[in-house]
């Protein structure tokens, strides 16, 4: 088993079990669906499991509903799901994924972990569902894409939290030239360049 002083600190043996059993499971898949770079499998836990799950601190019992876009792997929903009852939340995950192949993937990921979540193999702007406590996204789009999208979308939020790289504060001056957007900026736990944004409120210029 594969274990990090971060995970250690908050999630059951039970949960860690689970998660190991998803990093099995995706690169397996990898070989066939270039779900994540080849690079990466040797750093999976931190570069993928520890960076997604670092999103559950911005996440409160007000939460109920979450809609991950753009999921592909299955991060950042998936690992949120697996360890949400080690935090005592309680919340329903759905994911909406635009490829068929990676959401074959993930449907089988779901039943083999045997967890609950809805998948829509669909572009996010046909969701039947538009009222999300929380969207929740890494490595999808750029920043000023990802708020048209949801505009476009007409999806109505509590708040949004986002993964971002190095490349962070670049996306958010282009973001602002379009968009007011009320937001906090947290450090990373896996990357000291990279940036959680918990983003509260936007508003189109």
């Amino acid at each position: 088993m594969i274990r990090t002083p971060y995970l250690n600190s908050i999630v059951s043996r039970e949960t860690l079990e689970k998660i190991n059993k998803y990093c099995d499971f995706l690169i397996k898949y990898n070989k066939k669906l270039n779900l994540i770079s080849k690079n990466s499998e040797v750093n999976i836990m931190s570069r993928h499991i520890e960076d997604s799950a670092q999103l559950l601190k911005y996440i409160d019992t007000k939460d109920k509903n979450i809609l991950d876009i753009g999921s592909g792997a299955g991060f950042p929903g998936i690992v949120m799901e697996l360890i949400k009852n080690d935090l005592n939340l309680k919340f329903n995950l759905e994911i909406v994924e635009k490829s068929p192949k990676k959401c074959t993937y993930l449907q089988e990921l779901c039943k083999y972990l045997q967890i609950d979540v809805a998948i829509h193999n669909y572009d996010v702007k046909d969701l039947k569902n538009n009222r999300f406590d929380v969207i929740a996204s890494r490595a999808f789009k750029p920043m000023l894409t990802f708020l048209n999208i949801l505009e476009e979308s007409a999806i109505n939020f509590r708040k949004i939290l986002l993964l971002k790289g190095e490349n962070y504060q670049l996306e958010m001056n282009e973001a602002k030239k379009y968009w007011e957007i009320n937001c906090d900026m947290h450090e990373s736990v896996t990357n000291p360049t990279s940036k959680v944004f918990v983003i509260n409120s936007v508003k189109r210029i």
